[in-house]
């Protein structure tokens, strides 16, 4: 599982499964405290229990750690770790999609930053039909949904509690954008058609879950060819 907190991926995996990686920082189980504040480049964590892991993200969702690049949390059982993360956040699921047109990504701008139309499931809405729901509302273009490309996770706060935000994405296919143009309701300021290139240099200026979501729709695109 990853979690994205304030743009930071944070992986919780079980420690059996050892990695090559190099770490710039490293916390056993003999450390009794985990300071955000001392944390820098790639951290690795290992055996810490799961209320000290659920602190540690509420500190990182609360304030921005911008020397911390990436975390790695190794626990005994990933499954229960998980389980014990999720009950302490309120769970919102939402979903959206990539776009695809003659060879080129609908993407927006909201907030300055470049994005994928996606939004929250209505009560009692499936993911997919949300999902397509979202992209017409947010991008007044009509689409067909194609395969499931990936979920991710991130965390953030509203009305004093803390989020764990979960969004399914799909892959589809352009019908009709003849009435193209951006919801200025969800602060969306443009809608554009860009070429893989245009989205790379995009990326720049985006968020790091965003990043996942290109890159795994091109490996599905890849795998859909052949």
């Amino acid at each position: 599982m990853k979690i994205y907190i304030n743009d930071i991926p944070v992986r919780i995996r079980d420690r059996e499964k050892e990695s090559s990686k190099k770490f710039d920082v490293t916390l056993d189980s003999e450390v009794d405290d985990i300071q955000a504040i001392k944390l820098k480049g790639k951290v690795l964590i290992n055996e810490k229990s799961h209320e000290a892991i659920n602190r540690l993200l509420h500190i990182m969702t609360d304030k921005k750690y911008s020397k911390i690049k990436q975390i790695e949390i190794r626990v005994k059982n990933k499954v229960k770790a998980q389980q014990y993360l999720k009950s302490k956040f309120d769970i919102v699921e939402a979903a959206g999609g990539v776009v695809e047109k003659d060879g080129k990504t609908l993407m927006i701008l909201r907030n300055d930053l470049w994005d994928i139309p996606k939004g929250k499931l209505e009560k009692g809405e499936k993911r997919s039909e949300g999902a397509v729901r979202e992209v017409e509302e947010e991008t007044g273009v009509k689409v067909q949904r194609e395969e499931k490309i990936c979920s991710t996770w991130h965390t953030y706060i509203r009305n004093k509690k803390y989020v764990l935000k979960k969004t399914t994405w799909y892959r589809m296919i352009c019908l009709d954008d003849s009435e193209m143009k951006p919801q200025k309701e969800e602060n969306i300021q443009k809608t554009v058609w860009m070429t893989e290139s245009e989205v790379d240099v995009a990326m720049l200026h985006s968020f790091k879950t965003i990043e996942q979501v290109v890159e795994k729709y091109r490996k599905l695109l890849k795998k859909v060819a052949n």
